[in-house]
């Protein structure tokens, strides 16, 4: 039976196998324990539960063991039978556990992607550009094969035109050093790329001091940040191809939005997000989106040194 204690002997697997190494894994747990005991209290005192609490059944492994569960299912996205024979449980717990596990993890995640405070008045350039880096917001959608949806208006809203599948999108804005500021919750994937960024909010939230960038897809997005400086892809025409300076600009700016190309990437690291997602979209699928991109981002975090919490 997989436990943390018998992990934690084999840290290189343990890597391996959820993503994070013993320490991040660690400093995970720390943040995530106190939520879990308070989500767990609130839980256990609704006003229909019938026995005290403290009866009933108690958990087979602890809580560093459960969490350990829904790393490796965010890592390997295996099946829940699979994940339940490797920790000697039924899948129904290994699939109830990890929700309400999901929950907490997407409460303590969703916090840490936003946009520093303003510098205060009364401290250095110096200390203000080290602690306020951002000189630039880069908006990026990406897009994940789902189930096909039995329902027929569900499958049409989702179909893809782009990858002729039904896919579920998410939003993304990082700053120039890859770290994430902000992310959306799931769309349909027949949304529009500039559709779903306009309708999440999420342009309410970048500095009007900051500029921003996106690809063609993003083309008009200048309506709605009329306070911004902002450039996106030219895009040929029918009957008006680019331009030679066009070219070269659309160069500048992929060189500029390449880093929110790596920052997916390293989020597809977790199979939960690379492959076919075959949960429930509403609201699994923007719980676990949420939760890799704050995994990834606080490693960015700490390899820029910009880590303050």
């Amino acid at each position: 039976m997989l436990t943390y204690n018998r992990l934690i002997k084999h840290r290189q697997a343990f890597t391996s196998l959820t993503g994070l190494t013993v320490s991040e894994f660690d400093e995970l747990y720390t943040r995530f324990a106190p939520a879990w005991e308070q989500a767990e209290l609130a839980r256990l005192s609704r006003p229909n539960r019938q026995r005290a609490i403290g009866g009933g059944g108690h958990y087979l492994h602890s809580e560093r063991s459960q969490l350990l569960m829904v790393m490796l299912w965010l890592r390997l996205y295996v099946t829940t039978a699979a994940l339940g024979a490797l920790f000697d449980v039924n899948k129904s717990t290994i699939s109830r556990n990890s929700r309400r596990i999901l929950t907490v993890l997407q409460a303590i995640s969703e916090p840490t992607l936003r946009w520093p405070d303003p510098p205060k008045h009364g401290i250095g350039l110096d200390e203000a550009l080290q602690r306020y880096p951002d000189l630039l917001a880069v908006v990026d959608v990406t897009e994940q094969v789902v189930l096909r949806p039995q329902d027929r208006h569900q499958e049409q809203a989702h179909f893809s035109g782009k990858r002729r599948l039904p896919t579920a999108k998410n939003g993304l804005l990082v700053n120039e050093a890859g770290e994430i500021r902000a992310i959306t919750r799931s769309y349909p994937g027949r949304t529009h790329d500039l559709t779903l960024i306009r309708q999440s909010g999420v342009l309410a939230q970048v500095p009007d001091e900051v500029p921003l960038i996106g690809d063609s897809a993003f083309n008009g997005i200048h309506h709605d940040l009329p306070n911004h400086s902002v450039a996106t892809a030219h895009k040929a025409e029918r009957n008006h191809p680019l331009t030679a300076d066009h070219k070269q600009a659309n160069h500048e700016l992929s060189r500029n939005r390449i880093i929110i190309e790596n920052v997916f990437a390293h989020m597809k690291k977790f199979n939960s997000l690379a492959g076919r997602f075959r949960h429930v979209l509403d609201p699994i699928h923007s719980a676990v989106f949420a939760v890799v991109a704050a995994l990834v981002n606080r490693r960015t975090q700490l390899r820029l040194g910009t880590l303050t919490a």
